[in-house]
């Protein structure tokens, strides 16, 4: 296994919270290259720097042309329907996500849905000084068993039910649970969540959702 780590850029605890407890959330995904400079590691998914996010991934072999690209989100019991992107990995080694809160981004170098396997991943900024509060705040709302529908460009529709919604602190995220590659396949959308520190500049935790295959 080689680590993954998820951290904020800049929307997650980029600012005091505007709203309450439902602006506690947003999540980006870093990652840095497991291979080192020069050396040949395509088929390998990027490792990312420490942040304030963690997970592990394992080796992946070159994604297929075919596997299904996440395009959007729908999350009909807290009225969540929003564009689902890929994201890689920005040169300063964290997973590039998108700046606005309304758009979410997928792992490209994890599982896509509906693959049988690993862990679909999806995160996304609870918020931001140009955009405001964005959807993501509502995830804390869900209830075991609500429904998720991720779309995929080739018009494959996947859906998962919620099998729970945890804050949990960013140090002590299961980073093999998250990123894992070679279990059951899950559905995890992260972002920010815990109370923010203003010393620290950011969320004291992290708001995981896990979902299951229907």
């Amino acid at each position: 296994m080689t680590a993954l780590a998820l951290t904020v850029q800049a929307g997650c605890g980029s600012s005091p919270p505007t709203t309450t407890s439902e602006s506690q959330a947003s999540a980006v995904a870093t990652a840095r290259p497991s291979s080192p400079p020069g050396s040949t590691g395509a088929s390998r998914p990027p490792t990312p720097s420490g942040g304030e996010i963690r997970s592990q991934s394992a080796a992946l072999p070159t994604r297929q042309a075919s596997a299904p690209v996440p395009s959007r989100l729908i999350v009909s019991a807290v009225h969540i329907d929003v564009a689902v992107q890929p994201v890689g990995v920005a040169p300063d080694g964290q997973m590039a996500l998108l700046p606005d809160p309304a758009v979410i981004g997928w792992y490209r170098f994890g599982s896509s849905p509906g693959s049988g396997r690993g862990a679909v991943v999806l995160g996304g900024h609870v918020d931001s000084k140009q955009y405001g509060v964005g959807p993501l705040s509502r995830l804390r709302r869900l209830a075991n068993g609500d429904s998720i529908i991720v779309l995929s460009s080739d018009g494959t529709r996947k859906r998962y039910l919620v099998q729970r919604v945890e804050d949990i602190a960013k140090k002590a995220l299961p980073i093999d649970d998250l990123f894992d590659r070679d279990g059951q396949e899950l559905l995890h959308i992260v972002t920010c969540g815990g109370p923010y520190d203003r010393n620290a500049g950011g969320y004291r935790d992290n708001l995981v959702v896990t979902a299951s295959p229907a």
